[in-house]
């Protein structure tokens, strides 16, 4: 029995391949059955038929009167969880290498042997066909002849570039999203969807992508089939890559038909945009960004990228050992951490559970009642695993998946990508990094695979921003978008209009500063449109601002302080280091089983609950088994990246196996602390004995000290519920520590306030 979406797919490729029935018409081969369905699923999404395409205004979302920025949305709703005629089906599994996993752009639809190998190992639970899940998508375009001509409206039409349009995939974050997050009726829309969303992009020339990653359903059990494989390269990655290739497709079959193409896409200029889950996808998506269309055979390149506050090591953001390091300890120069797998500092050892963290998304993940995903059975076994607690190295189930996240998950162990970057590879990249993200830190978001690129291609195409974004922090509307007038409000589409109310979204006579959005588009529209100057290679970082330290001219609502230099080592000037011999102030040792009383209110997760998303803490004396060490600022400083401790200590530990915290609060004259950035290091002799904590770095951020403040420096083995209590009591006596900070100058300060 052929499905009726099949026989139509097959009908179009046999008018398309039979000679003399269209001019220069070559034959093709007819796909298998699932490639059919889907590329009947995609022609239906768009067809006049379905009536799925609507037009839409992004300046005001009105179009009865004026249609100022014109553009297309074709959603045709959302699909049961099992799958079913609204999502587009794609498969549950795809071919692998000798290796067992993807390595190579876009492989062939894994046989059913594969699927069912696969399936018993990751859980995959495909629809009742069992060879696909089903996707919910949504496709915005620009309001075009293609689209215009199918539905026979007297819609505005924009012409396309030479070449075709650009695709922008945006992939939603964890755990709750869906192909909604990035969606937007206007350009105006709030927060970070301003200037960045499928209305703003498609209003201006591009062809985008929304969907449901596999495995996302909102409360009533609708969205995506299947199991959330965490990014995987071999699942999630491959997904968007057949999604893409499916425009491509059916491009080719309306031309072959001698048919105008509905989405007249360039396979040449695809970008992946993303933040959080979508951060890691965008990536991922970098790190193999050559691939070809499914059914043709076209071939298909991604031509730049743009994560947002995403992992690039997927075990170390959840499970950290402490032990990446962006400055050399003992040279002082540029760190860069081995790329081979086996060489993660993530699994050596097995790191600290950042307990809090993991837990909220988990749950999250699970309430049925809300959007959420469905995670797969490997994944709840490894996080029951984690929850017994130590020892970790050497457990079965957790080195196991600990291998799944390095190999197939953390885009800076693709040891493909990182030959081709030395044959001469390069994919323009834009890096949306966080200072104060406890989830994703700057070492995780960006910087360590800044540093790779920049030791193997000291010219590679990128710039990268730093500010005070995104999880459990800020996350200020300020810093994502543009601000204009003397009130620094966020820029609206009247702020573009001229005095004849003529709206231009490429001027804006009244904005003062650029966010880090338009930044990020502008990078995108040169290298995706091919309009704008050549992006420098730059980089940006703000201070931190919040309650405890705003005032009158930098308020709590805004950005701090910019600063701005040619590459990532060049934005810190200098060097700050305080150091202390003996103990601390009230005791020289702590214990794993101590109260630690400044753990609980500098945990991300009660700061999510606070309107101050800064931990700033009232005055308090230090609490056994907290070592505190603190000194005077004798001149005002600007920290602007990531702070190295030394400590020369003696532990006591059963089997060998604890954890060193390490927070850094500026400390005013009144006594009140504010918590500026913290860091953990793991240590376990019987696994890895070479390996201590001495020297670790903390996570880092751009903060400025102001004189006659004092740093204080703790160091804690209970900083809980942030890290998992170890299960194994221990104590450490601390002879001597030291804190270097990289500091920044006014040489490098570009703040629109001045």
């Amino acid at each position: 029995m052929v499905s009726k979406r099949v026989a139509s797919v097959l009908a179009l490729l046999l008018l398309a391949g039979v000679p003399g029935l269209v001019p220069g018409a070559r034959a093709q081969t007819p796909p298998e059955p699932l490639t059919a369905d889907s590329l009947a699923a995609l022609g239906e999404l768009v067809s006049k038929a379905g009536a799925h395409c609507q037009l839409k205004d992004a300046a005001d979302d009105e179009v009865a009167t004026n249609n100022e920025l014109p553009f297309v949305v074709c959603d045709d709703g959302v699909p049961a969880g099992s799958g079913g005629p609204l999502g587009i089906p794609v498969p549950v599994a795809y071919r692998s290498n000798a290796a067992g996993i993807d390595s190579n752009g876009l492989p062939p639809v894994a046989t059913p042997e594969e699927i069912a190998e696969k399936d018993a190992t990751f859980d995959l639970q495909p629809d009742e066909q069992g060879d696909r899940v089903t996707l919910d998508v949504d496709i915005t375009l620009p309001a075009w002849r293609g689209i215009a001509t199918e539905y026979g409206e007297g819609w505005p039409i924009r012409k396309p570039p030479r070449g075709g349009f650009p695709v922008i995939v945006l992939m939603h974050g964890c755990c709750g999203g869906n192909k909604s997050s990035w969606e937007a009726p206007t350009v105006d829309a709030a927060n970070e969807l301003w200037h960045q969303s499928n209305a703003w992009f498609a209003s201006r020339g591009y062809v985008v992508v929304n969907y449901t990653a596999r495995g996302f359903r909102n409360a009533d059990d609708e969205g995506s089939s299947g199991t959330t494989q965490l990014d995987s390269r071999s699942y999630e990655i491959n997904d968007y890559q057949y999604l893409v290739g499916l425009l491509v497709d059916h491009d080719a079959q309306r031309r072959a038909a001698g048919l105008r193409p509905i989405f007249n896409v360039n396979p040449s200029k695809v970008g992946a945009v993303g933040g959080s889950y979508g951060g890691g996808f965008s990536w991922l998506a970098l790190t193999d960004p050559r691939w070809k269309s499914p059914l043709n055979r076209i071939p298909i390149k991604l031509a730049a990228a743009a994560p947002r506050y995403g992992w690039t090591d997927l075990l170390e953001a959840l499970v950290p050992s402490g032990h990446y390091f962006d400055l050399d300890p003992e040279t002082g120069k540029t760190s860069v951490t081995s790329t081979r797998p086996e060489e993660a500092p993530s699994v050596h050892p097995l790191g600290v559970e950042k307990q809090s963290i993991v837990s909220l998304l988990y749950a999250s993940g699970n309430l049925q009642n809300m959007n959420h995903t469905t995670f797969p059975a490997w994944l709840h076994e490894a996080y029951q695993r984690l929850q017994q607690g130590e020892p970790y190295d050497g457990d079965e189930v957790l080195e196991r998946a600990a291998g799944w996240f390095i190999n197939d998950r953390s885009a800076y162990y693709q040891q493909r990508f990182w030959k081709r970057v030395g044959k001469g590879l390069r994919v323009p990249t834009f890096i949306a990094a966080t200072w104060t993200d406890p989830l994703f830190n700057t070492m995780q978001s960006g910087v360590a695979f800044y540093n790779k690129l920049k030791s193997m291609a000291p010219r590679y195409p990128m710039q990268m921003y730093l500010g005070d974004y995104n999880h459990f922090v800020a996350n200020k509307a300020k810093e994502w978008d543009d601000l204009c007038g003397d009130d620094h409000h966020v820029c609206t589409v009247d702020d573009y209009r001229n005095t004849d109310g003529i709206l231009n979204l490429n001027r804006a006579a009244s904005r003062v500063r650029v966010g880090v959005n338009t930044r990020m588009n502008r990078f995108l529209d040169f290298h995706l449109l091919g309009k704008g100057v050549t992006p420098a290679r730059k980089v940006w970082a703000t201070t931190t601002i919040c309650a405890a330290n705003a005032s009158e001219a930098i308020p709590a609502d805004e950005p701090g302080i910019e600063y701005a230099a040619g590459s990532w080592r060049r934005l810190s000037t200098g060097t700050q280091r305080f150091a202390w011999q003996g103990g601390g102030v009230a005791t020289t040792t702590t214990t794993s089983t101590a109260f630690d009383n400044h753990a609980g209110e500098t945990d991300p997760g009660y700061r999510q609950t606070q309107t101050n998303k800064c931990s700033t803490l009232p005055a308090s004396e230090s609490t056994l088994g907290v070592v505190q060490y603190q000194d005077v600022v004798k001149d005002t400083f600007t920290l602007m990246g990531l702070p190295t401790v030394k400590l020369d200590y003696t532990a006591t530990s059963m089997a060998g196996d604890y954890w060193i915290a390490a927070r850094l609060f500026d400390k005013k004259p009144d006594g009140t602390i504010t918590l500026v950035t913290r860091g953990v290091c793991k240590v376990n002799t019987a696994a890895e004995p070479d390996v201590d904590c001495s020297v670790f770095q903390l996570w880092g951020n751009g903060w400025t000290f102001e004189k006659d403040h004092s740093i204080l420096l703790e160091v804690t083995q209970s900083d809980t519920p942030m890290f998992r209590l170890a299960n194994f009591s221990s104590s450490i006596a601390f002879a001597s520590a030291e804190i270097k900070l990289p500091v920044t100058d006014d040489s490098r300060r570009r703040d629109f306030r001045d």
